[in-house]
């Protein structure tokens, strides 16, 4: 038996190998539009395609990147200037693509540009701060794609997308961590989308390198500048010799940094020629044997080994792995134990809950308010607010609050002081406008609020979603709980040594007004009505009614109406003494969603690909 099992794998292993090795032809006729080719990754692949004969399109952010690569390539290479943060800047390079492609189409789309300042821990950063790291490696990302997206799909071409093995794993509270856990979720929702028409989506996930964004020098004068900057209070939480001990780790963590960018680049190209090529790419010895291991870990042991890298940057870190699997059995059995005990006091304790109209916070809001805590329900609208309080005890204060609005928030902060103490049918807008309410807004909140939080010792519950490990095709949504999962984790690890707990609820589908079908309709007849005559025409008159029995179907099997399952986890994580730090709420969650995330990409793209219609201009994947 184990030899035919071994002579499986075998068979397997040189049957990938071989379809890896099979490459396109006529590299001369097919263009490649690469962005941030000013330096590291970018530069190399651009003279590396260049090479081998691609009319490669080049962008760079200053003239003299222009400049410099002109000189190092073929007449062939052309360069542009491009800011991905100006839609002005993006719509001009998209007309001056498809004037030079023609009728052929773009073959491949890279997107490496990208920045990784500001960073640092979650509590010295505002939303600000991540918005402008979010406007680069994700805005920008998803406006050149949806840009230049038609021109792909007419050559049933490429989109090689840079990630970082950030994106699975997120190290601490650096908004460069939750821009990643973007670009994940947006491969994923438009590698699924673009199947049927032959489009491959392809992410590259590297480990650490030694490129312009990883020079230490340049981070450490950002960590000092941001060091002076801060509150005394602040200063005085991480002592004074915070800073000296940031200096030192990132010494340590030069060292560890991989001088050989050729590992990414061939990633990188091999998306872009292979006939087959993969959906994931790990370049980096460290990415493939400890981040990407790490990453399938339970979260108390990632948390483990990642403050041990934190503090140490040192191959003892790696060992902490081996030593922590030896201990699983064990803590498993104690953290059985230590979910059963709850905190005392309750009546002296305040939650700030928000998005409580209805759904899980009007639920939780009222369930927590009979527990005898001190509730703050936030609501959009004044009747959300008025039945809240008919529901509830006088103990329960509602205040209205529009997580987009600085004004508002401001409000609820003071409120809580005194009492206290199918991506293509998508334009970039439509992804804003649903990342500045559930992860933005939520970030803007969980900052603001913070030093209180710090000083009570307490909770921070985020309400993310099985689609923020699986996305599934279309809209900004699953984007979206993909940075609230990353933001959590990065913020836990932040907060631990201040005794704050961060708790993420990932609830499966359940009957609320997010998941009501006649909304989801209305919402898909705009997009569908707003759609140019070609795109419509590629999916077929049916397929919009096709695409709603599909919703509505899947939604009847699987919205459970049960939404305590919910409200539970939210309240076990407010009031154990040892909350768990991610909650799979509903039977789909547990048994459907978490197993599938696990899966090959392959499986993954497969089941979900099934649940949805095909449309008319369905192709098969490959070279035209």
């Amino acid at each position: 038996m184990f030899l035919y099992l071994l002579g499986i794998v075998v068979f397997c292993f040189l049957y990938r190998l071989f379809r890896e090795r099979r490459t396109i032809s006529d590299t001369f006729e097919r263009y490649v539009y690469i962005t941030g080719c000013d330096s590291g990754f970018g530069n190399l692949l651009a003279r590396r395609l260049d090479e081998k004969g691609f009319c490669v399109i080049a962008s760079c952010l200053t003239e003299r990147g222009a400049e410099e690569l002109k000189k190092v390539s073929s007449e062939r290479l052309s360069t542009v200037h491009l800011d991905v943060t100006k839609s002005d800047s993006v719509s001009k390079v998209a007309a001056l693509v498809k004037e030079k492609v023609g009728t052929k189409g773009l073959w491949g789309l890279v997107n490496n540009a990208g920045v990784t300042i500001p960073t640092g821990p979650c509590d010295w950063l505002s939303a600000e701060d991540y918005r402008a790291v979010l406007n680069v490696n994700l805005h920008g990302l998803i406006a050149v794609t949806l840009s230049v997206l038609p021109l792909i799909k007419k050559a049933r071409g490429r989109v090689v997308n840079v990630s970082s093995i950030l994106g699975r794993l997120c190290l601490n509270g650096t908004p460069y961590c939750v821009s990643k856990g973007g670009v994940e979720a947006f491969s994923d929702g438009l590698r699924r989308d673009m199947a049927y028409f032959g489009v491959q989506v392809i992410c590259v996930e590297p480990g650490f390198f030694k490129t312009s964004m990883a020079n230490m020098d340049f981070i450490q004068m950002h960590f000092e500048k941001m060091w002076e900057k801060l509150p005394e209070e602040t200063k005085a939480d991480y002592g004074n010799d915070f800073l000296e001990k940031v200096r030192c780790l990132m010494k340590k963590s030069e060292a560890m940094l991989d001088p050989d960018l050729m590992k990414a680049v061939s990633c990188m190209e091999h998306g872009i020629c292979a006939l087959h090529p993969r959906t994931r790419y790990a370049p980096g010895w460290d990415a493939k044997l400890f981040w990407l291991p790490l990453s399938y870990m339970p979260a108390f042991i990632a948390d483990f080994v990642c403050r041990q890298i934190n503090a140490w940057r040192s191959s003892a870190a790696h060992s902490c792995v081996l030593v922590a699997l030896v201990c699983v059995a064990a803590l498993c059995l104690v953290s059985l134990v230590r979910e059963a005990l709850k905190i005392d006091g309750v009546r002296d304790k305040c939650v700030l809950v928000t998005g409580c109209d209805s759904g899980f916070g009007n639920h939780v809001a009222r369930q927590l308010d009979r527990r005898g805590f001190q509730v703050i329900a936030t609501c959009m609208t004044e009747k959300g607010c008025s039945d809240l309080e008919a529901a509830a005890s006088p103990n329960l204060r509602t205040v209205l609050l529009n997580l987009t609005d600085g004004a508002s928030l401001d409000r609820v902060v003071e409120l809580v002081r005194s009492v206290t103490g199918a991506r293509e049918w998508m334009q970039v807008e439509d992804f804003k406008k649903v990342l500045d309410v559930n992860l933005i807004g939520m970030i803007d909140i969980t900052l603001r609020l913070l030093p209180l939080v710090k000083r009570a010792r307490g909770r921070i519950v985020n309400v993310a979603s099985v689609m923020g490990r699986v996305a599934l095709t279309g809209g900004g949504y699953a984007l979206s709980k993909w940075g609230v999962e990353s933001f959590s984790d990065s913020l836990r690890r932040d907060m631990r040594a201040f005794g704050v707990k961060v708790s993420v609820i990932e609830p499966g589908f359940f009957k609320t007004a997010v998941t009501n079908v006649d909304l989801i309709e209305a919402d898909l007849l705009r997009l569908w009505n707003r759609l140019p005559q070609d795109i419509k025409d590629s999916y077929g008159d049916k397929y919009l009614e096709n695409y709603v029995k599909a919703q509505s179907f899947a939604m009847s099997i699987l919205c459970s109406k049960d939404i305590s399952k919910v409200t539970w986890c939210m309240e076990h994580a407010l009031t154990s003494r040892y909350p768990r730090t991610r909650y799979g709420a509903g039977w789909d969650a547990k048994l459907v969603w978490l197993p599938l995330s696990y899966c090959p990409t392959f499986i993954t793209d497969f089941v979900i690909c099934a649940l949805f219609p095909v449309p008319k201009d369905t192709r098969v994947v490959g070279p035209s």
